[in-house]
């Protein structure tokens, strides 16, 4: 082999090499500025293994650890970095370290960091080094890190050089940390500038725009990002993220996370969950479904899953396998980490399943209990009551709903009185059904159904037959349903045919009330309205008898009837 061709392997391997060292810091770099504290642990203690004089890995290592809170490893890597290299001017920086977090000794620190930064010269790791010393380091008493030293000492470097790109990544860290995003952005711009192919400088820009909550920007740079780098994960997870969590754009999140774990090369096991969310939200159960079952045949103990499982299969309409999901899935949940939507879809798929009716009720309650804003649940709960003829119960559900509806309707009104008509077991039930009643005619007064109830419920607190019959005098105080019952034969008297049933009841009564009053002008008018709908010879016969007493005794003691 020629020295011609020596030479040139020679410098092709130190090319590489370089290119490794490059690749494989930036790795780290990018963990470090995106928080993932393990993965930079990870990609440093490899650069360790690969070389054991590297001083930058070992004190980034460090700091690592520091983050973690994990003190004896970032020391036991700050000594490392000394004694890897220890005449270097990196070894005074990881002095400087170990003197201020073992020693919590600034001024010596200081002193180390000088020596490092008169020896350094024009090394712009070291001087960055010297610089991220401060970032993670907690003065006693101190709730964050000095990160003014920390700008003082980069900006120093920066005088040494402009076009460093870790450095200007540094300063965007440090600006981002001190809640300066001008700054921050404009030396993330710089460090764009200085690697355009580089996703990580327009990422950063993305989450500072974001924290300063700058309308789009975020979105603009998450894009550039993923345009310069298609695969790239953290924009990707960035992007859907923010569309998710800050914008609710549900339908844009699920096409971003679609692509994130179609495209990314660092997909998460979340993400994926994420996606499953977001399909749900979009009401494509479907593909929510499908996917959740993917997800749990990689990893069963995803137990969340199997909530969004339940919630699809029932709006799949999949209600038996939805119902045994989540009974399931409360066997193996803790009890603080069940949401209100867990019992409400339990009571739902009990419903749907006709299961335990008490259980669903039961349900519905312990939602509304954990979530105030449920309230309407109460109707819920009313329907099961009155579907199973708990009146009382069910009057008990709907005037807890009652209590939160700004303005009732009529419809509203109509509802509790029906459950008061019906509650059998409060003696004052007919009277508060009426006052109900009375509610829906006052709202909408051409509604002759809110007259028919208001008279039925009026009607029952009139003295009875047999109470008559023993007192007569108590004849007087029957009709408490008279004017309900005349507005009501007014408006459904227009269809005689259709409302032929409750006419009968309206008429008999005020034939009845206009009897004992001898109110001719009255009676004879309702008399004919009643004798030409009624069909009962009985009722003829009555019709009749009342006809030729009216005026000369008092009216039979059944004449009124109840309803």
């Amino acid at each position: 082999m020629t020295n011609l061709l020596k030479k040139a392997l020679f410098l092709m391997a130190i090319l590489f090499a370089q290119s490794a060292f490059g690749q494989s810091h930036a790795a780290g770099l990018e963990a470090m500025q995106l928080e993932d504290w393990d993965k930079a642990i990870s990609v440093y203690s490899g650069l360790i293994k690969t070389d054991p004089t590297d001083q930058s890995a070992f004190l980034s290592l460090g700091n690592a650890y520091l983050a973690k809170g994990d003190k004896e490893q970032a020391i036991a890597n700050f000594n490392a970095a000394f004694a890897a290299k220890s005449d270097a001017p990196m070894a005074f920086v990881a002095n400087g370290r170990v003197l201020l977090v073992k020693d919590n000794n600034m001024v010596e620190a200081e002193k180390q960091f000088a020596k490092a930064k008169k020896y350094a010269k024009k090394d712009m790791v070291t001087r960055r080094q010297v610089g991220e010393s401060y970032f993670y380091y907690l003065e006693p008493g101190a709730k964050k890190p000095n990160l003014a030293k920390a700008e003082e000492h980069l900006k120093e470097a920066l005088e040494t050089s402009s076009k460093d790109f870790a450095l200007q990544m540094a300063l965007g860290a440090c600006y981002r940390e001190m809640s300066a995003g001008g700054p921050a952005a404009q030396h993330y711009e710089y460090a764009e500038t200085l690697d355009p192919q580089n996703p990580l400088p327009k990422l950063m820009l993305a989450k500072v725009y974001r924290i300063a909550k700058v309308p789009e920007k975020p979105l603009i740079f998450y894009n550039k990002a993923i345009q310069t780098a298609p695969s790239y994960s953290p924009a990707l997870r960035g992007k859907a993220e923010y569309l998710f969590f800050v914008l609710r754009k549900y339908e844009d999140a699920t096409v971003a996370y679609k692509e994130l774990v179609e495209k990314g090369t660092d997909v998460k096991i979340e993400d994926e969950m994420q996606l499953a969310n977001c399909y749900y939200l979009t009401k494509d159960c479907k593909s929510c479904s499908e996917l959740v079952e993917r997800i749990l045949q990689k990893d069963a103990s995803k137990n969340y899953l199997r909530r969004l499982q339940a919630y699809c299969d029932f709006e799949n309409g999949n209600f038996e396998r939805g119902l045994k999901t989540l009974n399931d899935y409360f066997k193996i949940v803790t009890p603080e980490k069940l949401l209100p939507s867990d019992f409400e879809y339990h009571a739902k798929l009990l419903v749907q399943t006709k299961g335990d009716t008490t259980q669903a009720i039961s349900d519905y309650k312990k939602v509304i209990a954990m979530d105030s804003s449920k309230w309407t649940l109460y109707q819920d709960i009313d329907k099961l009551e009155w579907s199973r003829k708990n009146y009382c119960g069910a009057l008990g559900a709907y005037k807890m709903y009652l209590d939160s509806v700004a303005t009732p309707k009529a419809t509203d009104w109509y509802n509790l009185g029906m459950r008061h008509y019906f509650c059998k077991e409060d003696p004052m039930h007919y009277a508060n059904a009426e006052m109900a009643f009375a509610k829906v005619t006052e709202i909408n007064a051409e509604a002759a159904i809110g007259w028919l109830w208001a008279a039925k419920s009026a009607a029952f607190q009139d003295p009875s037959p047999d109470s008559i019959a023993v007192h007569p005098e108590l004849a007087n105080e029957y009709g408490k349903a008279l004017k309900y019952y005349e507005k009501y034969t007014q408006l459904a008297g227009a269809d005689k045919e259709k409302n032929k049933k409750d006419l009968l009841k309206a008429y008999q009564y005020l034939a009845y009330c206009y009897f004992v009053k001898v109110d001719a002008a009255k009676f004879t008018p309702v008399m004919d309205n009643w004798q030409a709908l009624e069909t009962d010879p009985a009722q003829i016969q009555t019709i009749t008898e009342m006809r030729e007493a009216f005026g000369k005794e008092t009216a039979p003691v059944n004449g009124g009837g109840k309803n």
